[in-house]
């Protein structure tokens, strides 16, 4: 069985804002917003967060939660480690 762990990226930090989350990456001081309302919160990707642990709400709030992480880690705001448990 394997495990998803999420955690930001180095030199990225991330702020609550009444859209959802605020990300700023001090290499190239891009900001990033992310209209994610509070299904996700900026304390929860401060440190590494277990997938399963950011995803136990109902399915369709799941997978959109799913859906935005996917992005983050397209976009190298949050690193995504797989471990085998």
């Amino acid at each position: 069985m394997e495990d998803v762990i999420y955690r930001l990226a180095s030199g990225v930090s991330v702020r609550n804002e009444s859209f959802g989350l605020l990300f700023y990456c001090a290499e190239d001081t891009n900001l990033t917003f992310v209209n994610s309302g509070d299904l996700l919160d900026a304390e929860q990707l401060s440190g590494c967060q277990n997938a399963s642990d950011l995803c136990r709400l109902s399915e369709s709030k799941s997978k959109k939660i799913q859906k935005i992480l996917s992005k983050l880690v397209e976009r190298g705001l949050i690193l995504e480690n797989r471990i085998s448990v």
